[in-house]
């Protein structure tokens, strides 16, 4: 699931429309979608067919793209605008980009400063063996093969549990 802009067809970089986010024509944004079947609707109901087209932004590449818009002076997102609204004068929903950038920094700012949440644990049966020519003890996990030391099997005189870290991944916080 991706996040939608209406983009020039046939260039190869994203180009996005700006629009004016206020009467003055101080204000710029540009338009986002949460589907795209409504910026499909935007690009039909614009007559653009011809010359823009429908971009699917993952999350990575939008935050990019956010930042690099912000950068040029675009301020605010119009997110999922109707054209027959704007035509009428109807305001569109908008959102401040650096503002969004903020609480994006703020929410990643928080994740970097929470304590990593403890390793999940687990139990292990093992068997520990000893060898009654050497005197050599070995512990293993339960369910392999009798070890051998000093050509012969080793004798298990007891069972022990162990609990250690799950392996795999180191855990997210």
């Amino acid at each position: 699931m991706g996040i939608y802009v209406i983009a020039k067809k046939n260039v190869t970089e994203l180009q996005t429309a700006v629009f004016y986010a206020d009467d003055d024509g101080q204000e710029e944004a540009v338009a986002v979608f949460t589907n795209d079947d409504r910026a499909h609707v935007y690009i039909t109901d614009s007559d653009w067919d011809q010359t823009e087209t429908i971009a699917e932004l993952t999350p990575i590449d939008f935050l990019q793209w956010l930042t690099s818009i912000h950068s040029k002076g675009t301020h605010y997102l119009a997110v999922n605008p109707v054209r027959d609204d704007q035509e009428q004068g109807i305001a569109q929903p908008v959102l401040n980009i650096e503002e969004l950038l903020s609480e994006l920094a703020a929410a990643l700012e928080g994740k970097l400063k929470a304590p990593a949440p403890p390793p999940q644990m687990q139990t292990h049966e093992v068997e520990i063996y000893h060898c009654e020519k050497c005197g050599e003890v070995l512990r293993q996990p339960s369910g392999r093969a009798v070890p051998a030391c000093c050509d012969q099997e080793m004798q298990k005189p007891a069972v022990d549990k162990v609990t250690t870290p799950r392996s795999g991944k180191v855990p997210s916080a």
